[in-house]
């Protein structure tokens, strides 16, 4: 394989914590007389994990996303009911992965995503789904859904997800029927995990039986790790927190001949990294390398695509798809490129966390709409690098302050129409076959002194 296809882009990953009681699931409707046994219910409660930067900093986390897992064990006939609100979110999905922690597809070539405005309100339902082109643009979340992950699956099957490869391997020791579903959004209204109500999952076996999960709590994953298949996906959690994975993880590109694209230029790396660690289907990624020095300044200034940003916030869905804007999000994230990659996180006074990382909603805009980026370590900070001069400053790590580092640039569910996102790069392209696709739309780079930028401003170091 070439090294550059070891180039991993930011994948995003479901991590390990006990989630919060007050992140609590609607209650089932139809709970069982008893709590039910290990064996016949497994993975016997429902959202075991919960991820976010602050729990959870590898493989090039987004700090606007939040993830919550589910493990489970597949038998035949088994599904895997999800009941649940739409949330006030920017974004949703649902995801399937399988034990090597990518995406797959069922043998007739149903994704095992499903994405927020793809889903169908129950018949039942007091509201629309507020992402779907149908409503209005100022329905309210609060409608119900229901999500089946199941065998037989097709394309265009309604609310639908395959649970497993059609043809599933055992990875080392993680067994064939193993998978992970996964919720994950993108800016809740509120900010937290606990802004958003968690679906409730009813198991249903081969023979029609119906066991409502209950919400997992400390307690019930303490009993979870009793069991002997319970304790090894447990423990494949507790790995995957420490940024280690059951198979080889990319490493770091070399100064090797053609080890590593040249610095400072975006590129879209091969497919085969950006679906190998529970990867979002809606995202594609452009990256840069850098190596961070003392009183340098990394600029970045790009024309960004339109996006709701500013409609209440970014934080609440909005119809899909639309000719309004020309993707549903876009975010740049400075990251360490050196195990376990995690965003950059430099610790503060009073328990507080400066992260690389700024989105969409976030970003300060010139006159003309571009966004400008200004990167250096804390203490080469230029004065002038402000939001009242319109520039966003991300850190350079404090911790790793000799690793290589990756500036990702996200695209995430472009318009139909909108013809220059990172989803249309070949995998595997260079800067310039990556500069050809996005046009307009491709980052401008420079480095200069932090002196210099002192002097003229961003501009001056474009120049």
């Amino acid at each position: 394989m070439k090294k550059t296809a070891l180039l991993a882009l930011p994948l995003l990953v479901a991590g390990l914590t006990t989630p919060a009681g007050a992140m609590a699931a609607p209650a089932p409707a139809a709970p069982s007389a008893k709590a039910p046994s290990l064996a016949s219910a497994f993975p016997y409660c429902s959202w075991w994990v919960v991820t976010t930067p602050q729990t959870m900093n590898v493989a090039f986390p987004d700090t606007s996303a939040i993830y919550w897992t589910t493990p489970y064990l597949a038998e035949p006939g088994m599904s895997i009911e999800v009941n649940g609100t739409y949330p006030d979110t920017r974004f949703m999905a649902f995801t399937a992965y399988d034990n090597t922690f990518g995406t797959f597809e069922s043998a007739t070539g149903a994704p095992s995503q499903v994405t927020d405005y793809e889903i169908v309100p129950d018949a039942d339902s007091s509201e629309a789904n507020p992402w779907a082109q149908a409503s209005a643009p100022d329905t309210p979340s609060g409608g119900t859904f229901t999500v089946t992950l199941s065998d037989d699956v097709s394309p265009g099957d309604e609310n639908a997800i395959p649970i497993l490869p059609s043809d599933p391997q055992a990875n080392g020791k993680l067994p064939a029927n193993l998978g992970f579903l996964v919720m994950r959004v993108y800016l809740p209204t509120g900010g937290q995990a606990s802004d958003v109500t968690l679906p409730s999952l009813t198991v249903v076996d081969g023979d029609g039986t119906r066991t409502p999960l209950k919400k997992c709590s400390g307690k019930a994953l303490k009993a979870v790790g009793k069991i002997a298949k319970g304790a090894k996906i447990l423990s494949v959690l507790k790995k995957l927190k420490q940024g280690k994975r059951p198979a080889p993880q990319p490493a770091p590109c070399t100064t090797a001949p053609g080890g590593c694209p040249p610095s400072l230029s975006f590129f879209r790396a091969s497919a085969a990294t950006t679906n190998s660690f529970f990867p979002n289907n809606a995202n594609a990624y452009a990256s840069m390398l850098f190596t961070p020095e003392k009183g340098q300044v990394i600029v970045i200034k790009m024309l960004p695509p339109s996006t709701p940003w500013d409609v209440e916030g970014g934080t609440t869905p909005v119809p899909w798809p639309t000719s309004d804007y020309q993707m549903r999000y876009w975010s740049i994230c400075n990251n360490v490129y050196a195990k376990p990659y995690p965003v950059v996180a430099n610790p503060k006074p009073k328990g507080k966390t400066v992260y690389g990382c700024v989105a969409d909603n976030a970003a300060v805009r010139d006159a003309d709409g571009y966004v400008t980026i200004a990167i250096s370590t804390p203490a080469s900070k230029p004065r002038n690098a402000t939001s009242a001069n319109d520039i966003n400053w991300l850190p350079t790590s404090v911790t790793k302050p000799k690793a290589m580092e990756m500036v990702a640039l996200r695209n995430m569910l472009p318009s139909a129409g909108f013809d220059f996102a990172v989803q249309n790069v070949a995998p595997g392209s260079d800067a310039a076959a990556t500069a050809e696709a996005m046009g307009a739309y491709y980052p401008v780079t420079a480095v200069c002194s932090t002196a210099q930028f002192e002097r003229s401003g961003a501009e001056g170091c474009l120049d």
